[in-house]
């Protein structure tokens, strides 16, 4: 019977289709239907011992659906195999063909669709005795579209051990069509190194003379690059510089070499053929010259009318900032102004005027300065940048707050409140005047309102003069007002004469400075959480505490001054270190603990999840961490329970059949006193859950 069999095996092995290649359905961690379709092949039906040969991976896809690279990006898992061989055989790694983008959302994957073979090197032994080599091979993968199922697949192969190799023609061309699509080594000089907050990526020219197109950066650590960022190119004849956002663990630079793919278009004969190369770029390295605007958009061309509609938008769009919630407590600086001195000389009105448009121009200049600096050197940020920063948004919430100290008659800092300190003040407004323009602005700028904003828009595509131009626009809008009342007093006539009202009417713009803090206060809790809250309270605490002590000239009173100086610097430290920390969380799933909660009749929320599930991590960035739903789910007292599909897990899969679901994400929500579950869709928005929990 063993001669039998065993001369069955050695008939077969002579059939190339039928030994070297075996083909077996993938199996679903679900029990479902698989999406991919895969099997064994090799490019030999006989091998020869002391050689190595090639083995592949074949991956049939179904469309719309997609595996993972050797990085897969923001989520996913890669492929993986193994082995169990015969003593004397022993395999390599798997050779990964270049990936493809996929993005989703707000991320972004690298993997392969539709069909791809991954080649993996065998090497058979010099003293390998037996006649037959039996392959068999445990393979694992992830394979998503809107949802992700876990795959397998239990493979084997038999082969032939002769002193003379035969090929397998058809497994050969399978596993060659994999190998075209590997990269292709390079020795060609390449860098990267910081710029600003982006990291420029330079190549030398992989191409002699032909033109390239549509280069993109693979590399092989997910700690390098932020993935769904967007990679801008500069393509010259010198090379290619891809502008890359760093990865959170590469913001303080690259310790070493991050090595990866580099995949780009080349024109050959009228065509475009996609090529990709491996890459190791030297750290801290440019190696081809970088103009400065390499990373700069378009620039739309200049004409004269459409210049002068520009301005003249902006000329209005700065009008109507003076009408923005944001600048309004400003306004009541320059009103109290105007009540000042409606009866004084018209040269002191036309001098403020004047110093007020001057601090206003000034400053808008200085923040498009800002804006075409970092422009020039590839990293642009947008208008209104001075509030994005917790700790300029604290300090301008103390200035407001402490404006309305004074405007309330705390402490006194001289006769004109266009004067933000007492030096201002004593130098007879002047200064005042100037440096209420210049906060008039910082407050104002945020806050760009209808006109303004399309002026802006453009103007970042032109050259620099242009935002120069829009910006002294913006700036005679804000101002006109207040200048033509300063060279017109006559349209002052209607204000009383000066009286006790005035002290009153002091007092009361108070008020709106006490408003602007508590809108800056609102928007550092988007910023930096109750942390950064408490921190700037802290600060409201000891700028008060300090205008008090001022009061005072004995020591004590200085000793306790400086205390306050330091504990407002303190809260200013604190607010700077802030950060916006909301993250939802719950409980670790099990049946019996769904079982029991349902059966008291509370409201319960399954998440199905898992780190390698794209769609899951979308969800989880988009919809959960939101703030409304963690406020929703606690307002409401619903039980989170989180089913962790990470590594595998039967109980875990069992319940995502018991649900009917394909694959995760799934999502199951068990309304109060129900033990009916609501299936929710794969992907699920803010609306949808709040909806869900009111029972929409």
């Amino acid at each position: 019977m063993a001669r039998l069999l065993t001369l069955m095996i050695a008939l077969l092995a002579l059939v190339p289709t039928a030994t070297a290649q075996s083909s077996v359905p993938g199996r679903s961690a679900l029990g479902n239907d698989a999406m991919v379709d895969t099997r064994l092949v090799a490019d030999q039906v006989a091998v020869s011992p002391g050689t190595t040969f090639y083995v592949g991976l074949r991956m049939e896809i179904e469309p719309g659906w997609h595996t993972y690279w050797r990085n897969p990006g923001d989520s996913g898992e890669p492929t993986s195999i193994d082995w169990i061989l015969p003593e004397g055989v022993s395999a390599g790694e798997i050779i990964w063909p270049a990936p493809t983008a996929y993005p989703f959302g707000p991320l972004m994957n690298y993997g392969y669709g539709d069909e791809v073979v991954l080649p993996i090197p065998l090497t058979i032994a010099d003293d390998y005795s037996d006649r037959f080599l039996e392959i068999r091979a445990a393979a694992s993968w992830l394979v998503c579209e809107e949802v992700c199922i876990p795959e397998s697949a239990d493979l084997d192969l038999f082969l032939t051990v002769s002193d003379a190799a035969s090929p397998d023609n058809t497994g050969a061309a399978l596993i060659q069509s994999g190998l075209d699509r590997v990269p292709s080594e390079s020795d060609l000089s390449a860098g990267i190194a910081r710029s600003a907050s982006s990291l420029i990526l330079t190549i030398e020219q992989p191409e002699d003379g032909r033109t390239v197109r549509n280069a993109a950066f693979y590399p092989y650590s997910d700690m390098v690059i932020n993935h769904a960022a967007e990679q801008v190119e500069y393509i010259s004849d010198d090379g290619i510089a891809l502008k890359l956002d760093p990865a959170p663990e590469a913001r303080s630079g690259l310790t070493r070499a991050p090595q990866g793919v580099l995949t780009y278009e080349v024109q050959d004969g009228g065509e475009w053929i996609n090529r990709a190369i491996v890459i190791t770029p030297e750290s801290g390295v440019k190696v081809i010259d970088v103009p400065q605007d390499a990373f700069a958009g378009s620039v739309l061309p200049v004409t004269l009318s459409g210049l002068a509609v520009t301005l003249i938008f902006s000329l209005i769009g700065g009008l109507i900032l003076n009408l923005m919630p944001c600048v309004f407590p400003v306004l009541s600086i320059k009103a109290l102004g105007f009540v000042e001195r409606a009866h004084s000389a018209p040269g002191e009105l036309r001098r403020h005027g004047l110093l007020f448009l001057a601090g206003v121009l000034v400053t808008f200049l200085a923040l498009a300065a800002v804006l075409l600096t970092f422009k020039a050197i590839g990293d642009p940020i947008g208008w209104g940048f001075q509030l994005q920063n917790p700790l300029a948004v604290g300090i301008l919430s103390l200035v407001m707050f402490g404006i309305g100290l004074n405007l309330v008659g705390l402490f006194e800092v001289g006769t004109s409140l266009q004067g933000v300190g007492g030096r201002w003040a004593n130098a007879g407004g002047d200064a005042g005047a100037f440096m209420t323009g210049l906060l008039a602005v910082v407050v104002a700028a945020p806050c760009i309102g209808p006109f303004a904003a399309g002026a802006l828009g453009l103007a970042f595509s032109q050259p620099g003069f242009v935002l120069v131009l829009v910006s002294l626009m913006l700036g005679l809008g804000l101002a006109l007002p207040y200048l033509i009342l300063s060279f017109y007093p006559s349209l002052l006539k209607w204000l009383p004469k000066p009286g006790p009202w005035m002290v009153r009417f002091k007092q009361f713009l108070a008020f709106p400075m006490f408003g602007a803090a508590i809108w800056l206060v609102w928007v550092l809790s988007m910023q930096g959480g109750p942390q950064g809250v408490l921190m700037l309270l802290i600060g409201f605490l000891a700028l008060g505490f300090l205008v008090w002590t001022l009061k005072f000239s004995n020591v004590t009173a200085r000793i306790a001054a400086a205390a306050g100086v330091l504990m407002l610097v303190g809260a200013l430290f604190g607010v700077s270190r802030s950060t916006m920390a909301v993250e939802y969380t719950g409980e670790p799933w099990s049946q019996e603990r769904v079982d029991m909660l349902v059966a008291e009749g509370r409201p319960v929320f399954i998440d199905f999840t898992a780190a390698w599930c794209v769609s899951c991590q979308f969800n989880k960035q988009m919809t959960l961490n939101s703030r409304q739903v963690v406020e929703a789910f606690e307002a409401n007292e619903v039980t989170v329970l989180i089913a962790d599909w990470t590594n595998r897990d039967d109980r875990i899969a069992a319940a995502i059949r018991g649900y009917g679901a394909a694959g995760i994400p799934l999502y199951v929500y068990y309304a109060p006193g129900s033990s009916e579950p609501v299936i929710l869709p794969p992907i699920i928005s803010t609306g949808l859950i709040l909806d869900t929990l009111n029972g929409d």
